[in-house]
């Protein structure tokens, strides 16, 4: 900072400190009450705090904590001011700077958390490994060529503490005022004494006053659920859920079941084996010593015993309801995860019956593929499509939206079109058969190959090459490259609350202007159609860190070639994966299968790791540092593959044939991989949901642990500034 001297000199006062931050500098951090979101009113605001408050919980906690890692005995902190219009981001991970970090006074090398963190703690090194060759501990030197040592950093931050304070309160207040439960342990925030934990009973203490207050209500006879007590019961997350069923429970089997739930909700082994939330949310330990495994053995025994009959005449038990409560809280060993905190709620995934679903969304024209699991929405526009995908979205599922072709303009997206508009520009390809990356070719030469096999390039041995163009629009905005594609691309998105830039579920839009916005896309994925090769994949295994919808915007077929070869092998690729109502869909008149796609559940990438691990060592392979088999995006899930996943891990994905105008939604983590069937043009658009926040925020983590040749190492997202102001903007 300037300062001027007593004789108007102006000389340089040092850095900025959080006492110096003005009005204006915190207008950006706290709600503003006198400017409302328009989009945002009080349900969405209740939709994306109970999925974001949480992540915001653990964020705040994590800031707290950052504070006593600081190594230095100068304790004073800095403050740097937001700079429009720049990202900032740690020297040594590239992951983006979100409050707390550590800077050097001389050259201004900054060090985020986890790096500082890393480096006190001396993380063990591999064997043969120097720590040095470590991502984490790859710090850049000084201006004057010597090491950063931690005790000269100074401890910086972006957001004045007591912005934070306030926050985290708003945030408590939230979920109290609402009756609904946070689900991890966060702790209470103290601007004294931080992060201090709260008591252990806080699930057997709502569950308990639950169970009395509903076998008082039975056995009196007496209280309404409408008036009087109603309040008391708002108060209870398990008592709304009980007393919103329409079950019965006979007076004869009460005290039975009563005595069961108490005997339960206070047994020692229940409160020895999980750690419990201040609004209900059980943590189940998983450090070292085999705990993951019991606490998975001891949530098996506590659900199979409310699972046993009672014995008594029960039309709908209390047992099941409280389970309905209960199960959101429980955060079993294979369910979807969150590295960051474990204690995220999860929803265990379902299959439905149309039958089912056509009662409860009779306005939604809709269908169920892969045996239940796959939902599938036949009219992109219908307004009612929203409440019967956030049902699966937030299950973690995948979604199909069919028929948003016909909302295209379908002469934007021809081969010809694009061969016209762009065929003298340069880019490179892939050739997907060798992975051989084919640098600064004329785009020409691939739109003319695109239905013209006699036009294709060909490899050494004179064979077709399997082309894709290579990240094209590269590094350069879709809505400036393609501006009319782009205008008729956002007209035609299903479910626009997400896939709109400025939709209200898509929380990067809550990031204000004065910050650089992650490049979402939309980004094409343009390649010739591989039905002839079936162990290869256009796209192989690999999981994103945001959500995405993909669009299949034209499927070609070559003219000159052996196109019912090429046809029935895509029909054949289609039976061997996909159910039978898949197999019938895509010989409906009309259809034109593109590509098929296996996608899996976030929860059991690490299960796909461990086969693809214990593969490539059968192979005479080896696991290598700092790699990982789906992020490397070496591996195409072959029908053998997929058989041993089935056999040995009992993992089935989700097997999609993505036909012309079907828009496919993939949730953040879930690893997928895709195979052109035909030739085919599809575009996609990122997006963050809030109900797959946890996995944006647990992966982010996870990325930067990779090595630096991998293109998702550097955190674009944003995640941690995403969480704050979707929570800030929720807030006002």
């Amino acid at each position: 900072k300037l300062c001027y001297s007593k004789s108007g000199a102006v000389y340089r006062g040092g850095f900025l400190e959080p006492s110096d931050a003005l009005e204006e500098d915190m207008k950006l951090w706290l709600p503003q009450s006198d400017c409302t979101p328009s989009d945002v009113d009080m349900t969405t605001a209740k939709v994306i705090l109970s999925h974001v408050g949480n992540q915001f919980l653990a964020l705040v906690k994590q800031e707290v904590e950052a504070r006593s890692l600081h190594m230095g005995d100068n304790k004073t902190v800095l403050w740097k001011r937001t700079v429009q219009g720049a990202r900032e981001i740690c020297d040594v991970c590239k992951t983006t700077l979100f409050n707390i970090h550590w800077t050097c006074c001389k050259c201004g090398f900054v060090a985020c958390i986890d790096c500082y963190k890393a480096k006190k703690n001396g993380a063990a090194k591999a064997d043969g490994v120097s720590v040095t060759d470590r991502g984490e501990f790859k710090w850049p030197l000084c201006a004057n060529r010597c090491r950063h040592e931690q005790g000269n950093l100074m401890l910086t931050q972006i957001i004045d503490s007591t912005v934070l304070c306030d926050m985290s309160e708003h945030v408590r207040r939230f979920f109290r005022d609402w009756s609904m439960a946070g689900s991890c342990n966060h702790g209470v925030w103290n601007k004294d004494s931080g992060c201090q934990t709260n008591s252990s009973d806080g699930l057997c203490r709502p569950l308990m006053s639950a169970v009395d207050s509903r076998f008082s209500d039975e056995k009196g006879g007496t209280a309404s659920r409408d008036t009087g007590h109603a309040g008391e019961l708002r108060k209870q997350p398990a008592n709304l859920a009980m007393n919103t069923s329409s079950g019965e429970v006979g007076g004869g089997s009460i005290s039975v079941a009563e005595g069961r739930l108490r005997s339960v909700l206070t047994s020692g082994a229940f409160h020895s084996s999980s750690k419990m939330g201040d609004a209900g949310g059980i943590q189940w330990q998983s450090d070292e010593g085999g705990n993951e495994e019991k606490n998975e053995d001891f949530s098996r025994a506590f659900l199979d015993l409310f699972r046993q009959p009672t014995g008594g005449s029960v039309k709908k038990t209390l047992v099941d309801e409280v389970m309905a409560v209960t199960v959101e809280h429980i955060v079993k060993n294979d369910g979807r995860h969150c590295n960051l905190q474990k204690g995220c709620k999860v929803l265990p995934a379902h299959m439905c019956m149309l039958a089912q679903s056509s009662l409860l969304f009779p306005k939604v024209p809709h269908s169920w593929l892969c045996s239940g699991k796959l939902l599938v929405l036949c009219e992109p526009r219908n307004e009612e499509n929203l409440a019967l995908f956030q049902v699966q979205w937030k299950r973690g599922h995948p979604v199909l939206v069919s028929g948003v072709f016909n909302n295209l303009d379908a002469s934007l997206w021809h081969p010809d079109g694009f061969c016209r508009d762009f065929g003298h520009m340069q880019t490179d390809l892939i050739d997907c058969r060798t992975s051989r990356i084919l640098q600064n070719q004329p785009m020409r030469m691939f739109w003319e190959g695109f239905e013209n096999l006699r036009k294709r390039m060909k490899d050494k041995d004179g064979e077709y090459m399997l082309l894709k163009l290579k990240d094209w629009p590269p590094g350069d905005d879709f809505s400036d490259v393609l501006p009319s594609r782009f205008t008729d691309l956002m007209n035609a998105l299903p479910l626009p609350e997400y896939t709109h830039r400025d939709g209200v579920f898509n929380l990067v839009g809550r990031l204000p202007e004065c910050f650089v916005r992650p490049d979402l896309g939309p980004k094409m994925y343009t390649a010739y159609g591989s039905a002839l090769y079936p162990g290869k994949g256009t796209t192989n295994l690999h999981l994103d860190v945001s959500d995405a919808v993909n669009v299949m915007v034209y499927v070609g077929i070559p003219k000159d070639g052996n196109s019912k070869a090429h046809i029935n092998e895509a029909l054949m690729a289609v039976d061997e994966a996909c159910d039978t109502l898949t197999r019938k869909r895509v010989r409906e008149k009309g259809a034109r299968p593109g590509a098929l796609w296996h996608i899996y559940d976030a929860r059991d990438a690490d299960k796909i790791r461990e086969l693809l691990n214990k593969v490539a060592v059968e192979r005479g392979g080896k696991v290598e540092l700092l790699h990982d088999p789906i992020h490397d995006q070496v591996w195409y899930l072959d029908r053998e593959l997929r058989e041993r996943l089935h056999r040995e891990y009992s993992v089935d994905g989700y097997a999609i044939a993505q036909c012309l105008g079907d828009a496919v939604f993939i949730p953040a983590g879930a690893p997928h991989q895709v195979r052109n069937l035909h030739n085919c043009v599809k575009v996609a658009e990122d997006f963050v949901s809030p109900e797959n926040i946890a996995h944006c925020f647990s992966l982010t983590h996870e990325f930067r642990q990779l090595s630096d040749t991998h293109t998702n190492h550097e955190d674009k997202l944003q995640i941690k500034n995403v969480i704050y102001h979707a929570v800030k903007d929720a807030l006002v």
